[in-house]
């Protein structure tokens, strides 16, 4: 897989998915996260003196009534780099004098041998000052049942179809809002088989978890009451089913002014599997 796409959205979840970064540091130091209310995103800069600045992948911070209680600095990693033993302590201490408060690294990877290296001691000099990163695999995951790390685990190389297909039934567990916005982040990093199969299961899965998604369509297509606003949700919602409309069939679509056989096409677009009978008709 692509490291640009898998490190973004391997991020993206661990900002997204509520619990999971917490998950994350709670199995791999057997400590609990602070007590919090709330959890932002601190930017990616930590800047101790112009014209010093180094970015960080993502930083979140764990408060409790607006005061930080913990920094968490996350970081894909892909391959060993000297010059992260630099960063990372730069990072860490950058962010503790920032935000008053405790920090952790975090550091993401699906290289065990990148993984071997990462949690190796960081020494500052002299064997005083040691940097110990938090260092999670992503192919050393045992997500069971905890849905966050299942969104993490698909990204694995060795995850598998029996793994994204159990993914898909517990994405059909939740709200319908959530459910799409973490398919399409899979949707978006997911690469070749993983990709095809995701699509797939996206397609088989609709009526589950996607069909709430749709109707919120249709209904916004019919509010509009426009012609052109109806033509482009009937496109939206063949999009959200992962069904590919051919550019003939969308400027079809797109041109027609007939309103009720728009409201048929649109009434079908949730439901249909052949879109080359539909809109031949």
């Amino acid at each position: 897989m692509p490291v640009g796409s898998r490190h973004e959205h391997v991020l993206e979840l661990v900002e997204q998915v509520p619990g999971l970064l917490e998950s994350l540091i709670e199995r791999n130091t057997g400590k609990e996260v602070p007590e919090h209310d709330s959890v932002d995103s601190a930017g990616e800069s930590a800047t101790i003196r112009e014209p010093i600045e180094v970015l960080a992948d993502s930083v979140r911070v764990f408060r409790k009534n607006g005061r930080p209680q913990l920094a968490v600095i996350v970081e894909m990693q892909h391959r060993p780099s000297k010059k992260k033993l630099f960063d990372w302590p730069h990072f860490l201490f950058g962010f503790r004098v920032e935000h008053g408060c405790p920090t952790v690294l975090v550091v993401l990877t699906v290289s065990a041998k990148t993984a071997e290296w990462a949690r190796e001691p960081i020494d500052g000099g002299l064997g005083q000052s040691l940097v110990r990163p938090i260092v999670i695999c992503l192919d050393e995951l045992d997500p069971q049942s905890d849905l966050g790390l299942n969104l993490l685990f698909a990204f694995a190389d060795k995850s598998s179809q029996d793994n994204l297909e159990h993914l898909a039934d517990a994405l059909a567990t939740i709200p319908a809002d959530q459910a799409k916005r973490y398919a399409d982040i899979l949707l978006g990093g997911l690469r070749g088989d993983a990709a095809d199969t995701w699509r797939e299961l996206m397609k088989r899965n609709y009526q589950m978890y996607q069909n709430e998604y749709a109707q919120e369509l249709l209904a916004r297509g019919r509010e509009e009451g426009q012609t052109q606003g109806e033509a482009r949700s009937i496109l939206r919602v063949l999009a959200a089913r992962g069904i590919a409309v051919p550019d003939r069939i969308s400027r079809k679509i797109l041109a027609c002014q007939d309103q009720s056989q728009l409201d048929h096409w649109l009434d079908q677009a949730a439901v249909t599997d052949d879109i080359e009978r539909l809109f031949s008709e």
